[in-house]
């Protein structure tokens, strides 16, 4: 069984400038900087070594489509060679490397030619991944995007991430293209003999009888939609919270400031179950957290979740890993510096890293049940 750690190349890698989060980051509308953050495209085999010491087997991160292509067209040689570096100190170190090839950030003139809202431009991702391909990347297992609902809905409704506009047809339009553009690639990789899938941010949620209706339309937005329009060998779960359906329906309606979700370990195993019976694939847990200072919190939650999802495992769930977020205290997105998930700390002025005692606890799991096959 997988037991490891997640990440994404902005949050951790630091000085990635030429994004179109850099670019919001400098001008002021985004909140924070990320800055030279965590510094891990520089120190990763450090936190490899961490990695090993602590029996993870694998580690799922991105490779940054920014870095891969710096200018429309153009690859950038030395970030392959990079990252094919990062999967052979993985592989040496008996960690699964498990790349993702994009979350949220995209290269600014990408972004300047309208991104994802135009199907013309999946010409450009389509020659990043084959420029991996032809410099054979060394993996099994490939997610090809993080959270497509999440970042439909946070750049296109919300206005928390880049372009920050809010159009529910463009939300839909941008959405149906990154899921389409999905599929382009599964296709790709399929016929190049990987097991592929994404990551995909499932919720669980509560509802009352009155209420069930809005439960469901949530249910099929945010972890059904994605499913039923894709093709994929095993089903990435990204899992953090229950959502009280009747709270959220009134947080958009009357901007209620009632806390609309809760941590509910039972969820992971009830997502998975479900899911499993729907699509009829293994499950892989691509991400699952929370954000504290308290770690005997964090190591609470490790430990009910995956008990829980266990449990599951037991009522015949294919279980395929439990990759938990994150490796690193890290940046988050528009809150900065300010969230904790990791179960490794960082000094930012040295970036010494700290171990805490939760990176402990999910070593006493993968000692458990890393070496075993789902």
């Amino acid at each position: 069984m997988l037991i490891g750690t997640s990440s994404s190349a902005h949050q951790v890698e630091g000085n990635d400038k030429n994004t179109d989060w850099w670019h919001f980051e400098m001008n002021g509308r985004l909140p924070y900087k990320s800055g030279s953050g965590c510094m891990q495209y520089k120190y990763l085999k450090r936190d490899i070594q961490i990695m090993k010491s602590l029996h993870l087997n694998a580690y799922r991160f991105e490779i940054n489509f920014s870095r891969v292509m710096p200018s429309p067209g153009i690859i950038n040689m030395a970030a392959i060679k990079h990252y094919k570096s990062v999967i052979k100190e993985l592989k040496n170190a008996g960690i699964e490397p498990i790349p993702t090839l994009w979350h949220y950030t995209l290269p600014l003139w990408l972004y300047n030619i309208h991104g994802f809202e135009r199907r013309e431009n999946f010409t450009y991702f389509i020659k990043y991944v084959d420029s991996l391909l032809k410099n054979d990347l060394d993996v099994k297992y490939i997610l090809t995007i993080n959270e497509p609902v999440i970042y439909a809905s946070k750049a296109y409704l919300s206005r928390e991430y880049p372009p920050f506009r809010r159009s529910y047809i463009m939300f839909n339009k941008v959405l149906n293209n990154i899921l389409l553009l999905h599929n382009q690639v599964y296709d790709i990789l399929k016929a190049n003999g990987y097991t592929v899938s994404f990551a995909n941010n499932f919720m669980e949620f509560k509802s009352d009888a009155i209420f069930y209706p809005v439960a469901k339309f949530l249910d099929y937005l945010f972890n059904q939609r994605p499913l039923i329009q894709t093709r994929f060998d095993f089903i990435g779960i990204n899992y953090y919270k229950t959502i009280d359906a009747m709270r959220f329906l009134s947080s958009k309606i009357n901007k209620s400031r009632k806390k609309i979700w809760f941590v509910d370990p039972k969820g992971i195993a009830k997502i998975a179950e479900r899911e499993y019976k729907l699509f009829k694939k293994p499950v892989m847990i691509t991400e699952n957290g929370v954000d504290t200072l308290d770690d005997k919190y964090r190591i609470k939650f490790i430990n009910e979740h995956f008990s829980e999802l266990m449990s599951a495992k037991r009522r015949g769930v294919p279980v395929m890993g439990y990759l938990h977020w994150s490796f690193l205290d890290n940046f988050e997105w528009n809150f900065g510096y300010n969230k904790n998930f990791g179960i490794v700390g960082f000094d930012n002025l040295t970036k010494r890293r700290i171990i805490k005692p939760s990176a402990f606890a999910l070593r006493d799991i993968a000692l458990k049940y890393g070496k075993k096959r789902y």
